[in-house]
């Protein structure tokens, strides 16, 4: 099956951009450790809306991640499974995004990257 139109375009990720993403997350995850947790969700809010991701959209991603949670009537899991899994697709943005031009997107994570 040949794609055609925007689901032709692949992103290419070289290994330097796959562990510059990874050590981007990582950094970021860290430091929202130090964070009492409203700054941490202030801190989760500002790295999507640099990605791009703003506040309908996460929402659609949310209700998104919800339908694929296995588990229905049980909050506690429903919960943290897709807090689980948000943290996954933001980890896959910062690697897409590690795997751009300098100038496209630059968010820094730690000072100095």
């Amino acid at each position: 099956m040949r794609l055609t139109g925007s689901w032709a375009r692949v992103i290419q990720i070289s290994e330097d951009a796959l562990r510059h993403g990874c050590e981007r997350a990582q950094d970021l995850f860290l430091l929202n450790r130090l964070r009492d947790e409203d700054e941490a969700a202030e801190g989760f809010d500002a790295v999507y809306r640099a990605l791009g991701v703003d506040a309908a959209m996460r929402e659609r991603l949310q209700a998104a991640l919800l339908d694929l949670v296995p588990v229905r009537g049980v909050p506690v899991i429903e919960s943290a499974a897709v807090t689980s899994m948000l943290a996954g697709v933001l980890v896959g943005l910062l690697i897409a995004d590690s795997s751009l031009p300098g100038e496209e997107l630059d968010l820094p994570v730690v000072p100095g990257h």
